[in-house]
């Protein structure tokens, strides 16, 4: 008797635990964003570029090292009377044009900052294609509970025919039917099953399998008034979209390097101090030198950066033609997504709910045929999976506009 007492409380003990193990986490669209800027591999790839840049800027700001020489020999007089031990010791520092070096750690410093809106536009990718499988989840949910529901609705309304079949009050073909129907709305609810295992996988992958097993979303496809003027936005996205930015500091990068070969012209400043002892005595003192640009005037290095400089500029043009572009396109799209689902907001969802159930209970009334039914459950469902399929085209058409500006629309 006490061990089965010892064993109901130990039962009773663990069953919070077992409880608790058995809760599904749940996620809103701003914690998987969270997570995804956190553990995503590619986003943290790219903060080490953006760190590994930021490291070479600093470097190429630090002083030119100073040489040091040491030497050491014997000499001899001519006349074969004076042997001497001869050292040497010198030190040079290199003085650089400080026009050259400004204009050569801004070119570095260009390049950092280029690489950090390379950086920021990975970031806005990556949160465009974590809203689209968030909403392409909820969406799957909601054809898995009108999959669900109408599984459930026919299997009531089979199993009720089956009765009234086995004592002959109508035709046997009707359950049969009817059964063929159930097959088929459970096949259904499997593929639409599938389909979420495969959209929750590739959402955990991109937040790096930091997910739960099992885990929910939190949220609905509800759709707010979003105000579009079109030259607002594009006025936007040629100011924020981080690509027009990269490319911007591509061109600053190109300009000041081209500044850096000029300067180049000017020759750096050696100042050196040195000691010797020699046969007949020490000398010392200090020294100054500098390479004569006899030869190379660095003029072909030169015309090269400011080709690159063209190329860049006509880049920037074109880059920025085609953001103009993909603005428009993307309004016009949302505009199209809002038409779409002002033809749900007449009254069209609550006239098929309602003719569906008068068509289930004049169907079970014995009033309307199994093919009537079946067309009155057809149409509800394909009006009502219509207008989840608009909210997410809305949703997503949105989330397009945000990733071509650059910018969340609110």
């Amino acid at each position: 008797m006490k061990n089965i007492r010892f064993l109901l409380i130990a039962i009773f003990a663990a069953l919070p635990v077992i409880i608790f193990s058995q809760e599904r986490e749940t996620y809103s669209l701003e914690q998987l964003i969270s997570l995804g800027l956190k553990h995503n591999p590619i986003i943290n790839a790219e903060k080490q570029s953006v760190e590994a840049a930021k490291a070479a800027y600093s470097a190429f700001r630090s002083f030119p090292n100073p040489s040091l020489d040491y030497s050491q020999g014997s000499a001899k007089s001519y006349d074969g009377t004076v042997t001497r031990t001869t050292r040497g010791f010198s030190i040079t520092q290199p003085i650089e044009n400080p026009f050259k070096r400004y204009f050569r750690a801004e070119s570095r410093k260009n390049h950092w900052q280029a690489v950090e809106y390379s950086y920021e536009n990975t970031r806005n990718e990556l949160i465009f294609d974590i809203k689209i499988y968030f909403y392409q989840i909820l969406l799957l949910n909601k054809k898995e509970e009108v999959a669900s529901k109408n599984l459930k609705a026919i299997g009531e309304i089979y199993r009720l025919i089956k009765k009234r079949a086995d004592l002959g009050e109508v035709r046997e073909l009707e359950a049969i039917k009817l059964f063929v129907e159930t097959l088929k709305a459970q096949k259904d609810l499997n593929q639409i099953k599938t389909e979420i295992e495969l959209t929750e996988d590739n959402l955990n992958r991109l937040l790096g399998n930091m997910l739960s097993k099992n885990f929910v979303l939190s949220g609905t496809m509800a759709h707010t008034s979003v105000p579009i003027d079109e030259e607002t936005l594009i006025l936007l996205a040629l100011a924020s979209h981080p690509l027009i930015k990269e490319r911007a500091m591509d061109l600053h990068a190109s300009q000041n390097t081209s500044r850096f070969l000029k300067w180049n012209r000017l020759p750096d400043l050696y100042l050196s101090g040195f000691t010797r002892r020699e046969l007949d005595g020490t000398n010392t003192g200090i020294g100054i030198s500098f390479e004569i640009p006899l030869w190379n005037w660095r003029s072909a290095e030169i015309e090269e950066a400011d080709k690159h400089i063209r190329k860049k500029e006509f880049e920037l043009h074109a880059l920025k033609d085609e953001v103009i572009t993909e603005v428009r396109s993307k309004i016009k799209q949302l505009q199209l997504s809002t038409q779409t689902l002002k033809l749900f907001s007449s009254g069209l969802l609550t006239q098929a709910a309602e003719s569906l159930k008068i068509a289930e209970l004049s169907y079970k009334e014995g009033e309307i045929s199994l093919i009537d039914y079946l067309d009155s459950q057809r149409t509800y469902n394909s009006i009502f999976l219509d207008f989840q399929e608009a909210l997410y085209m809305w949703h997503a058409d949105k989330a397009a506009l945000e990733k071509a500006v650059g910018e969340d629309i609110k």
